[in-house]
């Protein structure tokens, strides 16, 4: 099985990725798949094996999308915090963009803290 396929040691499960690092493993993920199909066989172990990689590649491309969306939601937010004329009440947005600024805050803390 393939070190990306998925998490193997509990302890690196839990590090923070970017979106780009999503992006990355769910590559090596297809790339992977790619080197399985053409020796594919009617064995179970290695139709799970060839779904298992793009079940989880799936999955980090979901994550990177999500991520993706939630950094643009907060430079929209901070643009129209930035704007005078745009009178921001305490919207549900601003709850929003607090949860992704810790997010991202603690992704790039020299801490070494995990997200």
């Amino acid at each position: 099985m393939s070190p990306n396929t998925s998490p193997a040691d509990p302890a690196t499960a839990t590090e923070a990725r970017s979106a780009a690092e999503h992006y990355a493993a769910a590559e090596a993920l297809f790339t992977r798949a790619r080197e399985i199909y053409p020796t594919l066989s009617s064995r179970a172990v290695d139709q799970d094996e060839y779904r298992r990689c793009f079940d989880w590649a799936r999955m980090h491309l979901r994550l990177a999308e999500a991520i993706t969306a939630g950094v643009s939601l907060v430079l929209a937010h901070r643009e129209l915090l930035a704007n005078p004329d745009v009178r921001l009440h305490d919207t549900y947005i601003s709850a929003e963009t607090r949860h992704w600024n810790e997010f991202i805050g603690a992704q790039n803390s020299t801490t070494g803290r995990p997200a």
